[in-house]
Formats: C-alpha cells, sequence, structure tokens
C-alpha cells in the first residue's frame, strides 16, 4: 500500500523548482573559480522540463529573472507554468550566497498530472525559509481542495485491498519541513465542509473488531458488518490528522470517524477514534489504541 502519495508529487515539484531557483542564484551571487569571484549576473533564464520522478506528469516552462539591487543583494524570481499549473518564487541572497526564499503562489489542478488518476481537485503551495551555507530550511504548505475520495484511495490502494469503494470529497493541509535533515511532514485530510462519504470495505475480519472489547462487539454488530462489507459506512466525519514522525504523544496518526452503517436495518450511530502508532505507511492498516463510543 502507498500511504499519503500525493505529498511526492508536490515535493518533486518543489524540488526541481528550488533546484533551478539555486542554480541561478548560485551565479548571480557569484562563485568561486580557481580562487577568484566570478562578477554577478544580470539577465534572464528560460527552459521546458518534466518531472521522471513523477509518471505521467505534464512538462512544464520555467523562467528564472536575475537581478542585482544592491552590490551586496542579489535577487531572482523564478515562474513555472503549466497545463492548469502555475507558480512564482524569489530569493534574496548576500554575496556570500546566504539569505532568505519565499514561495509566494503555487497552483496546479490535478487533472493534467498523475496519468489523469484524478478527474477533480485544485492544489495550493505557499512558503518561505532560509537558504544558510548551501543548505535549504524552511516550511512549504500544501493546501487541497475538492479532491475526490474515491480517486484518493485507489491512488492510495490500486490493488483495493482495503476499501472497495469510497465516494466523497476531501480537503486538508499538509505541511513539509526542510531541513539538512530528511524532509518531514504533518498535515491534516478530512470531508470537504457540509458534505458526507460512504465508504464499503473489502471483506477484511478483524480490521476493526480486532482493536474493539469484546462486550462492545457483541453489543454493536455494525461494527463486524461493516468490516466484512456487508453495509457501507456513511460517515459525516473522516478526519486523518498524521505527523510520522509522532506526536508529543508518539502516535503517527489518529484517524476520526463518525457515522453509521447504510443499512437501515443497523440503526447504531458511530463515533470511533483511532490512535495510531508506529511508522505511519504499515500502521495506516490497523490501530493499536483504539476509542469506540456509540451514542444513543
Amino acid at each position: 500500500m502507498n500511504c499519503l502519495p500525493l505529498p511526492n508529487l508536490f515535493f518533486s515539484l518543489w524540488g526541481r523548482t528550488a533546484l533551478i531557483l539555486t542554480l541561478g542564484l548560485a551565479l548571480a551571487a557569484g562563485v568561486r573559480a580557481g580562487g577568484s569571484l566570478l562578477p554577478p549576473i544580470t539577465g534572464r533564464m528560460a527552459g521546458d522540463l518534466t518531472l521522471s520522478a513523477v509518471p505521467g506528469s505534464p512538462p512544464v516552462h520555467w523562467s528564472l529573472e536575475l537581478q542585482n539591487s544592491k552590490p551586496e543583494t542579489r535577487t531572482g524570481q523564478l515562474v513555472v507554468v503549466g497545463p492548469e499549473t502555475a507558480a512564482h518564487a524569489e530569493v534574496a541572497l548576500d554575496a556570500a550566497g546566504d539569505g532568505t526564499w519565499r514561495l509566494l503562489d503555487g497552483r496546479l489542478a490535478l487533472k493534467p498530472w498523475l496519468n489523469g488518476q484524478f478527474t477533480a481537485g485544485e492544489v495550493t503551495l505557499t512558503g518561505e525559509g532560509t537558504v544558510q551555507n548551501g543548505v535549504v530550511a524552511g516550511q512549504v504548505t500544501v493546501e487541497l481542495r475538492d479532491v475526490e475520495l474515491g480517486e484518493l484511495v485507489s491512488f492510495a490502494d490500486a490493488a483495493h485491498k482495503y476499501v472497495r469503494t469510497a465516494k466523497g470529497r476531501v480537503e486538508g493541509r499538509v505541511r513539509v519541513y526542510l531541513s539538512a535533515a530528511p524532509l518531514s511532514f504533518e498535515g491534516d485530510l478530512r470531508l470537504a465542509k457540509g458534505t458526507t462519504a460512504v465508504v464499503k470495505l473489502v471483506p477484511s475480519p478483524g480490521l476493526l473488531t480486532s482493536y474493539v472489547p469484546e462486550q462492545v462487539r457483541k453489543l454493536y454488530p455494525g461494527i463486524e458488518a461493516i468490516e466484512l462489507g456487508q453495509t457501507a459506512l456513511e460517515a459525516r466525519e473522516l478526519r486523518l490528522r498524521f505527523h510520522p514522525a509522532g506526536d508529543a504523544a508518539g502516535r503517527s496518526a489518529v484517524l476520526r470517524i463518525e457515522g453509521h452503517p447504510l443499512d437501515p436495518q443497523i440503526i447504531a450511530p458511530l463515533e470511533l477514534d483511532v490512535n495510531i502508532s508506529g511508522p505511519l505507511e504499515s500502521l495506516l492498516r490497523k490501530a493499536f489504541d483504539s476509542r469506540l463510543h456509540l451514542r444513543k
């Protein structure tokens, strides 16, 4: 199961953008060659690129404008444009190559990307940070809107090992932290405001009931019916808060579910909190610590 694959797209897009910006600014700030300092460069560069690390990505065009507003300051403006895709970033560095960067506005529609596996959904990106001794650090915020739940589930679980069908719309925010260490991120994905979702699982005995006390299972047969795919779950709230590095309580993620079985013969409103601890990729399929609340 390839959990949370969408951040990989954004990391790759930002990585290529940062590479172009860094190379250009290295020229603008001057580089040492044979012990001498090359003069700063003012001008414009442009080109086309395709993200080979992201299968099905469309080509995008980039342009980089280099300026020297002051003898001690070098600035660069980068613009990236593609099918339903646009981004604008800027960097201000001193002659030593240290300074700040900002991702002012990045927008893309998911449909042209990823071999058309998404028919809807929009993404915006903003961020800022520093460049010190050649190390880019900071934070990029990725916001998702109107992503189809079924398409997101199919993209993450192409083999349909756990979810047979899913309908609904998803929105959320992912924060990506950049530093000399490996990339880290945290986020919050949820149903779009005012919407509901219908999810039907592939029969998976124990997927939910193995983490619910036996006495509760006897009183609440709807849990077993949902995990066996005998009825779908109609959810008014599905919310996943994830911290892959672990939050203060050591949890990789917390999944909140509120809803009821779609079968009208099983009248049992459900509120379920699943606390996920350990590596997120393996534990999104399980829950070591669950709390089940039934409402009359």
